[in-house]
């Protein structure tokens, strides 16, 4: 409900406050006369040197005639551009209102002045039951197939490419020229390109590959395929008109999978095939372990997102979508219009197929903030100087340079918040694999979660599949934003 808090001596404004949803406060602020009066002549004094006025001294004519002059409107608006920013200030430090962004502005009256803010304040994360989540671990094996293939993989960095007298096969490495027009306008105009012929695998065009399959080297066919509705610019939905001229076919010669093959991949440490194989299966396991560890702990994330409550500004979500975008895209503007272009999108349909992983993304992290903050997850300066020394111990002789970058207080911000991070979504798997106990300490008697140095402010990157630390939130709302006396939406 409203509420009106009296005024003060230092304050001579009258505020009704309203919580309104998504993490908003609107502020009802009303000034008093003996106020309005001092900024109008504090206005008419900026104003009135650079006035001429018929009949008196550049900055000598009394105020009722610059008044007059001007109109009461105008010089009300002059006040207003220093008076509202000076009392929306007093409002939120009076309110105890925690602004995270610039609010909107819109005035009621001018004479008394009554205005409203509307301001986004920090989000309200309540969680939920956590110390009940239970999740089984996933189990990982390395099954004959991952292993083959891997296999296959090592045999074919070491494999020979040589010529063939015969048609296209899958598999093989072909050159050619391929040169396309749809309804006379230029589609593609690749020469000597290289590329493996695989199955599935759709080139340019679906269709494009299975065309060059039987065709022998120095050979050239014309085909017509059609463009999917999907494909970007304004060729989709036509017809391509296509030339092949395939110059060269290749095929790869795989050398045997034997000791020779193992002391080529590394003579110091494989003298045997065996061995190579041990390593290669031993490999193959810790990555399925280290994936699955990555899906167990967003996996607790997730279900601690679905027990919590979430309430955030708009403004956060803007921001995050503008992340998400500088992620994928970077910051090249021209980039960006020409990748517009080519999608056929305007940047509001762009930005609107990014609102759902970017609010997945932005829940995620205000939780797991939240979540860390309450289970007293800190990072040391021991901690962050010890992190450093082993990012620095494999860059050699530029880890002198590099030190300077990760000893800034960027570098060194960037390092505790890797940390802080990790260590949050580790307390959290340990409690859905149940090795924390209802009290808090760690159940297998294990050292607990170390006394919070840093504020937790923890966020994991919902695209790559593994926690990552994302900018804070809030990170300008120590200061009270300043609107401007304007009716008009503050950009951020």
């Amino acid at each position: 409900m409203p509420y009106t808090r009296g005024t003060e001596a230092r304050q001579p404004v009258k505020v009704t406050l309203e919580r309104l949803p998504e993490s908003r406060v609107q502020l009802e602020i009303e000034v008093e006369p003996d106020r309005l009066e001092r900024s109008l002549d504090a206005a008419y004094k900026r104003l009135v040197p650079k006035l001429r006025v018929p009949g008196f001294r550049p900055g000598k004519a009394p105020r009722p005639v610059v008044e007059r002059m001007l109109g009461r409107e105008e010089l009300i608006r002059e006040a207003l551009e220093s008076l509202l920013p000076d009392v929306y200030r007093e409002a939120v430090e009076g309110e105890d209102v925690d602004a995270i962004a610039p609010p909107e502005i819109e005035v009621l009256e001018t004479e008394p002045v009554r205005f409203k803010a509307t301001v986004p304040v920090r989000p309200t994360i309540t969680l939920g039951d956590y110390r009940a989540i239970r999740l089984d671990p996933e189990t990982v094996e390395v099954t004959d197939e991952m292993f083959a293939e891997q296999m296959a993989l090592i045999r074919r960095r070491f494999a020979t490419i040589a010529p063939v007298e015969r048609g296209a096969q899958w598999g093989d490495i072909l050159t050619a020229d391929i040169m396309g027009t749809v309804d006379g306008a230029p589609l593609v105009q690749d020469e000597d390109v290289e590329f493996q012929l695989n199955e599935g695998q759709r080139l340019l065009l679906p269709g494009l590959a299975e065309e060059f399959l039987g065709m022998e080297a120095e050979s050239e066919k014309a085909v017509e395929l059609p463009v999917p509705d999907d494909f970007p610019g304004q060729a989709r939905g036509g017809t391509a008109s296509l030339t092949l001229a395939l110059k060269a076919v290749k095929e790869e010669e795989l050398p045997e999978e034997d000791d020779d093959l193992a002391r080529q991949v590394n003579a110091d440490e494989f003298e045997t095939i065996d061995q190579l194989r041990e390593r290669v299966r031993a490999d193959l396991l810790e990555t399925l372990q280290r994936r699955a560890d990555e899906a167990y702990r967003l996996q607790a994330v997730d279900e601690l997102v679905e027990r919590s409550g979430v309430e955030y500004p708009a403004v956060l979500l803007d921001r995050e979508v503008d992340e998400l975008i500088r992620e994928t895209h970077g910051s090249d503007a021209r980039a960006f219009q020409a990748h517009l272009a080519q999608v056929g999108q305007t940047p509001a349909e762009f930005r609107e197929s990014y609102r759902e992983p970017a609010a997945h993304r932005l829940r995620r992290s205000l939780v797991l903030s939240e979540f860390g903050q309450a289970e007293g997850v800190g990072v040391s300066e021991e901690e962050v100087a010890e992190r450093r020394e082993e990012m620095l111990k494999p860059l050699g002789e530029n880890a002198a340079a590099m030190r300077n970058v990760f000893e800034s207080e960027r570098g060194a911000a960037g390092i505790r918040q890797d940390l802080l991070t990790n260590k949050t979504l580790d307390r959290l798997r340990a409690i859905a694999a149940g090795e924390v106990a209802d009290d808090g300490e760690a159940a297998d008697d294990a050292e607990a979660a170390s006394e919070p140095v840093v504020a937790a402010d923890a966020a994991d990157d919902a695209d790559a599949g593994e926690a990552e630390p994302a900018s804070e939130p809030a990170a300008d709302a120590d200061a009270a934003p300043e609107p401007e006396a304007s009716n008009e939406e503050h950009a951020e």
